[in-house]
């Protein structure tokens, strides 16, 4: 495909006999882009194939279509009468629409797909990033979430799931093991086992789900690791397992720095001890102050078994916004 354009600042696209050239040489054919458009992308609006097209579709085109792009391939339809004025006009070139306005993108200028979460409404916005502006799709006229897929699937473009990577873990593990057992995957065949290994995860997620938020997150981080391990095992790829590996890189990103953070205090301590037993008491004392102004109280702990120090320290952790992998390196590398 790409020996038919080679050219690497090819910033534009051709439209040739129906065939839509995206940059740098790849493109996708009016069918195969057909085959991407149903009426899976819309939710509170009427979809109409190429094939279907009603009569306000010329009102449409009148009001926010392209005369010199005419090859539509979907029409969808949001006005509550009908007459096409609210909507969507979807070419082998790019859409056209207007939900409050008048505007359009092209499939070869998109930079950036993104799916924005909104923790509140529990649901996705989208954002579509193009050379020239950025577009922000709120209504309830497309699923958008579908919309976007489709969109990455036409422009091979990776979709940005901008959400906590803690919320990643659990709003996408759940949609690839139900799409794993729904046969969603092809040339996935799960035996008992796996079946079993599928329940134990909805459990898992079940579980944590009753600790308190404080305590969830470190949960979340070995459970993203052990699903990709899982979902690995079969050779899965989807946008959702492209979303857990972003969450992925964050919790890797964590937890070099954590390391990188016991190494420093691990580093600080072995000087402060040192210093101490050549009889410079100066970083101990620096300690002792500090401690006393975070509200530490140096002999209460004194009395303390090891249980009731463990818990101290945790609940400590908590207030300073530590993290629990954090407490528990350091329990590791300076003793229990």
């Amino acid at each position: 495909m790409t020996s038919l354009f080679h050219y690497k600042k090819m910033s534009f696209i051709f439209i040739r006999i129906g065939v839509i050239y995206i940059r740098k040489g790849d493109y996708m054919g009016k069918e195969e882009i057909i085959e991407l458009i149903d009426e899976d992308i819309v939710d509170k609006a009427v979809f109409y194939d190429h094939q279907h097209l009603p009569a306000q579709i010329s009102n449409a085109m009148y009001l926010y279509g392209n005369n010199n792009d005419f090859e539509i391939i979907a029409f969808i339809d949001a006005s509550a009468q009908s007459d096409g004025s609210l909507g969507m006009i979807m070419t082998a070139q790019g859409a056209y629409f207007c939900f409050k306005e008048p505007q359009s993108f092209r499939f070869g200028d998109i930079e950036q797909l993104s799916l924005v979460w909104q923790k509140e409404h529990h649901s996705f916005y989208a954002r579509i990033q193009t050379t020239g502006k950025t577009y922000v799709f709120k209504n309830s006229f497309l699923n958008l979430e579908n919309f976007v897929k489709a969109l990455a699937q036409i422009t091979e473009k990776k979709i940005d799931f901008v959400m906590d990577p803690y919320e990643k873990v659990v709003y996408f593990v759940p949609l690839v093991l139900a799409d794993m057992e729904d046969d969603v995957y092809e040339d996935l065949d799960l035996g008992a086992e796996e079946h079993q290994q599928i329940n134990d995860i909805y459990h898992e997620l079940e579980m944590i789900g009753k600790l308190p938020e404080s305590d969830q997150q470190d949960e979340l981080r070995a459970l993203c690791r052990y699903v990709l391990d899982f979902f690995e095992r079969f050779g899965l790829e989807s946008e959702e397992i492209d979303a857990l590996m972003q969450a992925q890189d964050f919790f890797d990103q964590k937890s070099a720095q954590e390391d990188q953070q016991l190494e420093g205090a691990k580093k600080w301590f072995d000087e402060m001890s040192e210093s101490y037993r050549q009889g410079n008491t100066e970083m101990y004392d620096q300690l002792k102050s500090a401690m006393n102004s975070l509200g530490i109280d140096e002999e209460a702990l004194k009395n303390m078994s090891p249980q009731e120090v463990d818990e101290y320290v945790r609940q400590m952790c908590k207030k300073f916004g530590i993290s629990q992998s954090l407490f528990e390196k350091m329990k590791d590398r300076f003793g229990r």
